[in-house]
């Protein structure tokens, strides 16, 4: 693995070849749409964060522009997203009370955490470290993560306080014991802003729901003075952009919240990776997934700096970039302007939106992503994915998102691991029909008595080495129990990969074969293991006359030294075309066990 740097100082500036006033309507229908979409959602996803809703304006200015500018796609809308918010939330409990100064600070923290790792995995071009988290782990957390969200409203929706927590059995105890609080004046308004969206997008999907939910429901609030009954508003939103500065923590708080920082970045790139890529393909476009981390890591940095919160790519915003053919990142660049007016102008106009309203426009966005059903159809495919997106599912009801996704992950790649300590290995001889190599032990074909041929089927290293060596020395005492064993083919055309620990276990085992009076041979060793056992002088553990280039060489030279005697007045099969060379005329071979 080769990690270098690099940094296109202005990726953008390509778009922008042969730029025309059509390419320009397109972006600006594009990027006025989606700020109509962005404006009530990152509100909306504010309130998931634990933040007043202003700070998702926040987090959608520069953002979503610095994003669009240093990133590699056209289509890509960076902001507040649900799940985001939802997992930046859980990292953050136990610090400080949802919505204090405490924790506005501290969420700022976090972005520049996210910021950095990102940016930081994009310069040394690192994107590979992305699939680390499986599909079966996304599936999983994605649902419960999902769940988890559509609960964290029920508060806002039934109009009563309920507790701050990512944990589904504490907030489903907490509604219940709290249901006679329920508040209808609330439960209309969410019921209303939500047949305004689903309605909307029954008529046609760029009518903007979310945002005429927004001005009904905020209208009849002033109008109907719903603050007298109960519903909860928005009140007093600050106007104006944010001044930059720069969030601080102690050392200890920001040794703790490294984990959880890693876990949000990770999903957040997962989310961004995929989106981006998916979308380019389709239209044909260029696409660098190094550049799109480095354009999330400043987009964080940047939200960090301004008050905001951990953000990432939104697939409904992106989609809609992509059905209105947003020819440039100049849309969203006209999406982030329109959000920065609204700080300046609009924020005001915001004081009677209901709160109801925006758990509406956070239910639209995720009661879809709620997939049981998913976990099943892994389970169908798979049984090993199934069980794991089942663990990541139900971890999350009783741990903390970021540490069921962490623990969802580790599961992935320990059953990984446990998959690759116990390597298959194959007993090969040759078919007497197709004249090839075939696995002996499946095809019920003899073998050589006097030639044990073996194939590691996976790298071998310091997980399954010492199975290798048992496996194979256990193999070698069967044979030398039937028969008259002389040598150990080792077959090393799917060994890939060798470690130091492998290499060593290999060596000890041609020690041990040796003491048994067997003779080790390797055929077909790769390019990339073959250093490897030269600087540990494997030359010295096995007669180098025996290391071949390919199974039909290995085959020619070893049967020159059996014992010829042996296979022409006791051996009953006739495995190789060269056993004729020694057999009676009137010899008529065993074909199959």
């Amino acid at each position: 693995m080769r990690v270098t740097i690099s940094f296109e100082v202005a990726p953008f500036l390509r778009w922008f070849k042969n730029y025309d006033r059509d390419k320009f309507l397109r972006d600006a229908i594009a990027g006025l749409t989606v700020a109509a979409v962005l404006v009530p959602q990152s509100m909306a996803y504010a309130l998931l964060a634990g933040m007043p809703p202003i700070y998702g304006l926040y987090a959608s200015f520069l953002p979503t522009i610095l994003a669009a500018m240093f990133g590699s796609s056209r289509f890509l809308a960076t902001g507040p997203v649900a799940m985001t918010a939802l997992l930046s939330a859980s990292v953050l409990y136990g610090f400080a009370e949802p919505g204090s100064e405490k924790w506005i600070n501290l969420m700022g923290v976090l972005a520049l955490m996210v910021g950095f790792i990102r940016l930081t995995i994009g310069l040394l071009k690192l994107g590979f470290v992305v699939e680390l988290i499986s599909t079966s782990v996304i599936t999983g957390f994605v649902s419960a993560g999902a769940l988890v969200i559509a609960l964290s409203q029920t508060g806002h929706l039934l109009g009563f306080k309920i507790t701050q927590s990512t944990l589904i059995y504490q907030v489903v105890v907490d509604i219940f014991s709290k249901i006679e609080k329920v508040n209808p004046y609330t439960v209309g308004i969410g019921i209303l802003a939500y047949a305004i969206i689903w309605l909307s997008k029954k008529i046609h999907p760029l009518v903007p729901g979310a945002l005429l939910s927004v001005i009904i429901t905020s209208l009849l609030t002033y109008f109907f003075d719903l603050e007298r009954f109960g519903v909860a508003i928005v009140g007093q939103v600050p106007q104006g952009i944010p001044m930059p500065s720069l969030p601080s923590a102690d050392y200890s708080t920001i040794a703790s919240l490294w984990g959880g920082a890693m876990v949000v970045a990770a999903f957040g790139l997962i989310e961004a990776v995929a989106i981006a890529k998916r979308l380019a393909v389709q239209s044909g476009d260029r696409w660098d997934a190094n550049q799109e981390l480095i354009g999330q890591g400043i987009a964080n940095i940047v939200a960090g700096i301004f008050k905001g919160f951990p953000v990432g790519g939104s697939f409904s915003r992106s989609a809609l970039n992509f059905q209105l053919n947003a020819k440039t990142p100049l849309a969203s660049f006209i999406t982030g302007s329109v959000v920065g007016i609204t700080l300046i102008i609009l924020a005001p106009a915001f004081y009677y939106l209901p709160k109801a309203t925006l758990s509406a426009i956070v239910l639209s966005a995720v009661i879809s992503l709620i997939k049981p059903q998913e976990i099943v159809k892994l389970y169908k495919i798979n049984k090993v994915d199934g069980l794991v997106a089942g663990a990541t599912f139900v971890s999350v009801f009783f741990m903390e998102l970021w540490v069921a996704l962490t623990l969802g992950t580790l599961i992935a790649l320990g059953s990984f691991v446990y998959k690759t300590m116990y390597p298959r290995l194959v007993v090969l001889t040759r078919n007497p029909q197709s004249h090839t190599f075939v696995n002996a032990e499946r095809e019920r074909l003899p073998e050589c008595p006097q030639i044990l041929y073996i194939r590691p089927n996976m790298p071998i290293y310091f997980a399954n080495a010492e199975y290798v060596y048992e496996y194979v020395l256990e193999k070698v005492r069967e044979r030398k129990e039937r028969g008259s064993l002389k040598f150990l083919l080792f077959d090393m055309e799917a060994v890939q990969y060798m470690d130091a620990t492998g290499a060593y276990t290999l060596i000890r085992l041609f020690d041990e074969l040796r003491r048994q009076k067997v003779e080790p041979a390797m055929a077909n060793i790769a390019c990339d293991v073959y250093p490897i056992l030269e600087r540990i002088g494997f030359e010295r553990h096995i007669d180098t006359d025996l290391i071949f280039d390919s199974k039909g060489h290995s085959i020619v030279e070893l049967f020159k030294r059996l014992d010829h005697e042996y296979c022409a007045k006791k051996c009953p099969y006739a495995v190789f075309r060269e056993c004729y060379s020694v057999k009676p005329t009137e010899f008529k071979p065993v074909v199959a066990l």
